[in-house]
């Protein structure tokens, strides 16, 4: 819930003008809460005095960290560079990534804005149980061999059997140590539902620059997500419920690959109005 401490408010009117619910007002010169809103902590963050708390709910102020120039912003040019130069890594050092890595990793996902503040996607992380996962996904995955059509259903084309190695047992995961994924839910309700995987795609972008911050490589492996999205077993394996999926599935590890440069691109696709 949101408190505001009258003691500190100086009724300035910042949290009402970046309320997007209008659900705060000044009267008498300091800020109160008028009705319910959905949470998204602007308020606590545009105030200059630090007289809006948001409490409770699972919400904790220690989470807050004050806004320093210094640390909490990247000059643009390094920013730019840095997603240039990273690379989808599938060659990997046999240990996972390290507890203290993964903990930071997972938090730049929980930090990422979601739709209407949903915060609606959780995480599977494959630390120590990960050649049970890789042996029951290919065990999975080779039931498609020598089946176009059904193959076909999983991986709609331009996805092909010809481009995959069944008998590779690291095929899927590429023989990473450490497999995250992100799931979120998948209800009936149209709007959610088409929210959702956009949620968890964003998540898992802000993940991958956090990893590479830290050495740590990955590479996205969009053939189990879509193979768990209609596998009984996988998905009663991963403990899913009924109105949840995988959305993204990440291998990821310290690379035993390094490169020297970036690579080109086409140009962008731009319609200046």
């Amino acid at each position: 819930m949101i408190t505001i401490d009258t003691s500190l408010c100086v009724g300035c009117g910042a949290c009402v003008a970046d309320c997007l619910s209008r659900a705060i007002e000044v009267v008498d010169g300091h800020a109160r809460v008028i009705k319910n809103c959905f949470l998204c902590g602007h308020c606590v963050a545009v105030c200059p005095t630090g007289a809006v708390s948001l409490e409770g709910d699972g919400y904790e102020m220690s989470d807050v960290v004050p806004f320093d120039p210094a640390t909490c912003t990247v000059a643009p040019d390094v920013m730019l560079n840095t997603i240039k130069c990273r690379r989808s890594i599938r060659q990997f050092e046999k240990r996972p990534v390290a507890r203290e890595d993964m903990e930071m990793i997972l938090e730049a996902g929980r930090f990422t804005p979601t739709g209407s503040n949903a915060q609606n996607v959780s995480y599977i992380v494959f630390n120590e149980k990960t050649e049970e996962l890789r042996a029951v996904a290919m065990e999975e995955f080779r039931k498609l061999k020598g089946d176009p059509e059904a193959f076909a259903k999983v991986f709609p084309p331009p996805m092909s059997p010809d481009r995959v190695n069944f008998d590779d047992d690291d095929f899927l995961f590429k023989g990473a140590p450490t497999i995250v994924m992100t799931v979120a839910p998948n209800p009936a309700n149209a709007s959610i539902a088409a929210s959702a995987p956009v949620n968890a795609a964003l998540v898992s972008a802000n993940m991958e620059l956090q990893a590479v911050s830290l050495g740590v490589g990955m590479v996205y492996i969009g053939f189990f997500a879509l193979l768990a999205a209609g596998n009984k077993r996988l998905q009663e394996y991963l403990g899913l419920k009924e109105d949840e999926r995988v959305v993204t599935c990440m291998s990821m590890g310290y690379p035993t690959v390094s490169y020297y440069r970036s690579v080109p691109r086409k140009k962008a696709k731009v319609d200046w109005r």
